[in-house]
C-alpha cells in the first residue's frame, strides 16, 4: 500500500473513531457526557437565578458533568422557554421553568412554541411563598391603611411586576379583584429592578417571591404586609397572612421546575429526576433554600405527578386572566 492510501485508511479510521465516540457521549445508556446547560428566563439576583444556581453546583456533583446557568431574560421568560422547547432533546439544555412560561398562549401569543406540546417536566425544583411589600415612602402604616389611599384615588398607587401575566402581576389582579381596589401595573424586566423601584419610591407595592423580597424585609428597605398564605411565615412572623385580612382570592405560590425538551429519552428525564430529587434531599441545601425563603417539595416529585400540576395550575391562572380580560402581548 502505498504511503498515500495508508494515510487516507487512517483518516478514514480516526474519523469512524471520532464518529462512535460521539455518538456514545449522546448515548442515553452512559448520560451526561459532556456540561448541561439550564436556563433561566430572568436576569441575575432574582429567585429563578438564586435557585438555578444552587441546583446548577450540586447536580453537577451528583451527574459528573457541569451544569452551566445561562441567564435569557425576556418576555416573562418566554425567550428562554422558547429557546429550550426547540432545543436538541437530548438532556443537555434545560429549563428552569416558572409559571408565566406555562401561560404563554395567554399572554404571548406571538412567540413561536407551545409550552404544554414542546416542554416536558423533570421535576420541581422548590415552591416560593408571595409577600406583598410596600414602599417605605407610602404614608401607611398597615395594609388598611393603604386599601384607603387606593380607594381614595383610584389607579393613584401602582404594583410592580417582573412581566405581563407572570404570578406577580396575577397576584397583583387578584388581590385588586377581592380588595375593591385600583392599582396601576408597572412590569418589568426581573425582580431585582422592580424592587430597587420599590425601594426608591418609583413604584408603590410589589407581589415578589420571598427569596427575592428576605434580604430587603431583614434590612427593613420596604415594608412587608402580606403574605400570601393560610398562615404566617417563620421567616417573617411579624408579617400577617393574607387571610387575617380575609383577601382569600390573592393567596398563591410561585413554583420553578426543571423541564426538557419534548423528545427527551425517558432514561435521560429518569437520571436528572434523580439527581434533582437527591440533590433537594440533602440537609444542608434545604437548610440553604430554607434560609433564602423557597419550600422544597415534599411530596411526590416526579415527572408525571409534575406535569399533571403544571396542566392544572395553567388552568386555574387561565382564567383569572380571562376574568379580568387581561389580554394577550401581540
Amino acid at each position: 500500500m502505498s504511503l498515500r492510501k495508508k494515510q487516507l485508511a487512517a483518516l478514514i479510521v480516526a474519523g469512524s473513531a471520532a464518529s462512535l465516540g460521539a455518538q456514545a457521549a449522546d448515548d442515553p445508556a452512559v448520560y451526561p457526557q459532556r456540561p448541561i446547560t439550564l436556563v433561566v428566563g430572568y436576569p441575575p439576583g432574582g429567585a429563578a437565578d438564586v435557585l438555578a444556581r444552587q441546583l446548577a453546583v450540586h447536580m453537577s456533583e451528583d451527574l459528573g458533568q457541569t451544569v452551566i446557568v445561562e441567564n435569557r431574560p425576556g418576555a416573562s421568560s418566554n425567550i428562554a422557554a422558547a429557546a429550550v422547547a426547540k432545543a436538541t432533546p437530548d438532556g443537555y439544555t434545560l429549563h428552569l421553568a416558572s409559571r408565566s412560561a406555562a401561560l404563554h398562549k395567554s399572554m404571548y401569543r406571538h412567540i413561536d412554541y407551545d409550552f404544554a406540546r414542546d416542554l416536558v417536566a423533570v421535576g420541581m425544583a422548590a415552591r416560593m411563598p408571595y409577600v406583598l411589600v410596600m414602599g417605605k415612602h407610602i404614608q401607611a402604616a398597615t395594609l388598611q391603611d393603604a386599601l384607603q389611599l387606593a380607594r381614595a384615588s383610584p389607579g393613584m398607587l401602582t404594583c410592580a411586576s417582573i412581566g405581563m401575566g407572570t404570578a406577580n402581576h396575577l397576584l397583583c389582579e387578584a388581590f385588586q379583584e377581592s380588595a375593591g381596589v385600583q392599582l396601576t401595573h408597572i412590569p418589568y424586566k426581573g425582580a431585582a429592578p422592580a424592587l430597587i423601584d420599590v425601594i426608591g419610591g418609583r413604584a408603590d407595592f410589589m407581589f415578589t417571591a420571598l427569596p427575592s423580597a428576605l434580604a430587603h424585609l431583614q434590612a427593613e428597605s420596604v415594608r412587608g404586609m402580606a403574605v400570601m398564605t393560610d398562615v404566617r411565615l417563620a421567616e417573617i412572623p411579624d408579617v400577617p397572612a393574607i387571610e387575617e385580612y380575609g383577601f382569600m382570592e390573592a393567596k398563591g405560590n410561585a413554583w420553578l421546575a426543571v423541564m426538557a425538551p419534548a423528545g427527551t429519552p425517558q432514561d435521560v428525564i429518569v437520571r436528572l429526576n434523580r439527581a434533582l430529587t437527591a440533590v433537594l434531599e440533602k440537609k444542608a441545601v434545604k437548610k440553604a433554600l430554607a434560609s433564602l425563603g423557597f419550600i422544597v417539595p415534599l411530596s411526590n416529585n416526579s415527572p408525571e405527578a409534575i406535569g399533571v400540576f403544571i396542566a392544572e395550575d395553567t388552568d386555574r391562572w387561565t382564567g383569572l386572566l380571562a376574568d379580568r380580560q387581561i389580554k394577550a402581548l401581540q
